[in-house]
């Protein structure tokens, strides 16, 4: 795994491929790119271990959403159609005029979101847990769900991090709890600016203008795996498919597996994956 920059015009955008060869490099051989954009307030780090089984098949590269990981915080609050055009800024800095799109949570938003604001553009979007919220949920969240945590001297914010990452993610032991824990602190104090925002945002429009994502997939044993069949009936789709025992972390715990599900979609020409 390599990691770089690219110089956006709100600051430096950080992210991570496979190998040594960068990326636009890799495209001159034919294989398409796929943006991959994470779920907040985490980074690109959750792929790191399944970037290589992914250039198997396409040149994969993980962007840290502004704000997160190691990239430069945006100026202001902003909409999804702001953090939608990340996945166009990186598209075009590598020369890749139709590259695929995934996200993951947030990042599916974002994803979607982008092939709404450029329709018939992607190759192709995979979205894996997509945020479906009722109108009850998304003013719950906008109330209270992420508020910004104070800095204590004695250090008791680590221990407040560390408590609601517990909770949000009780599968999860404490390797990557640690992990997730940094993630946090890259975030800074106001860790849910990119939450806010798909909070108010339509999701439904996206959907409309997006056209059929190629695959919506979700985990059994996913945090928002309940939202699944929200999605399958808010987005249009050519295909969804379930992950047994699968977690929000599938790709890192189980890098094998979420390979070839991408794969099985990426890599074969449309209407030829199976279910």
């Amino acid at each position: 795994m390599t990691a770089g920059y690219l110089a956006a015009p709100w600051g430096q955008l950080h992210y991570r491929y496979a190998g040594a060869e960068p990326p636009a490099d890799r495209l001159a051989g034919g294989r398409p790119l796929l943006v991959m954009l994470h779920q907040s307030p985490l980074s690109s780090r959750r792929y790191r271990f399944v970037l290589d089984r992914l250039a198997a098949f396409c040149v994969p590269v993980a962007v840290d959403t502004p704000g997160y990981g190691e990239s430069a915080p945006p100026t202001g609050e902003w909409d999804v159609d702001r953090y939608a055009d990340v996945a166009w800024f990186v598209a075009d800095a590598l020369g890749a005029r139709r590259p695929w799109l995934f996200g993951r949570a947030t990042g599916a938003v974002f994803a979607l979101h982008a092939a709404a604001r450029q329709p018939g553009r992607a190759a192709g979007v995979v979205l894996h847990g997509v945020p479906v919220y009722t109108e009850a949920e998304r003013a719950a969240r906008l109330a209270d769900f992420a508020p910004p945590y104070p800095l204590s001297g004695d250090g008791e914010h680590l221990g407040w991090i560390w408590r609601r990452v517990r909770g949000e993610y009780p599968l999860a032991g404490p390797g990557l709890v640690t992990e997730i824990v940094r993630d946090y602190l890259n975030a800074g104090q106001d860790f849910a600016s990119s939450y806010r925002a798909i909070w108010r945002h339509d999701l439904a429009g996206s959907a409309d203008r997006a056209g059929p994502v190629d695959l919506l997939l979700g985990g059994s044993a996913d945090r928002i795996g309940y939202m699944h069949e929200r999605a399958v009936a808010a987005v249009p789709h050519r295909r969804a498919h379930v992950l047994p025992g699968a977690t929000d972390f599938v790709a890192e715990q189980d890098p094998e597996v979420f390979a070839g599900t991408l794969a099985d979609t990426i890599d074969q020409p449309r209407g030829t994956a199976q279910g």
